[in-house]
């Protein structure tokens, strides 16, 4: 009896610290793929190429980025809370994610040249399946 209240009590603080670590760390989390068109294929096979996946808030504000150097596409992505500006918080509002690809590696500064990519809906934080094709170049 006191071996199955002691593995009950285990249990409960040990769901108990999930939770709680969920509190500190946010349960921040977003994946899906990134794709390439035909088009620009060939460009994302150069050396030193880097590729940011960026979620941000409806002002445009980057909530979490998630880096990539020589990305081989179609490539698979998962964010967490790891991956979030500000760490330790959640997010709960309406985001977009943007693909950008560049050989510089400077997140958020687009030049031209630059190949880019936007999930065509809002998404948040949780969705999965949230891909992205690289379909533009920036001007």
């Amino acid at each position: 009896m006191k071996r199955a209240i002691g593995v009950a009590l285990a249990s409960a603080l040990a769901a108990g610290g999930w939770l709680a670590w969920r509190w500190v760390a946010g349960g921040f989390r977003l994946s899906g793929t990134v794709l390439v068109s035909h088009r620009y294929q060939k460009r994302l096979e150069t050396p030193n190429m880097v590729m940011f996946v960026a979620a941000a808030n409806s002002g445009g504000v980057p909530v979490a980025v998630k880096k990539f150097v020589n990305p081989a596409l179609p490539l698979d992505w998962k964010m967490g809370p790891e991956d979030m500006i500000l760490p330790g918080r959640d997010w709960d509002g309406i985001l977009t994610v943007r693909v950008t690809v560049n050989s510089h590696g400077k997140v958020g500064e687009v030049r031209p040249g630059d190949l880019l990519g936007e999930h065509r809906h809002p998404v948040r934080s949780g969705d999965r399946s949230v891909d992205v094709v690289i379909d533009s170049e920036a001007p």
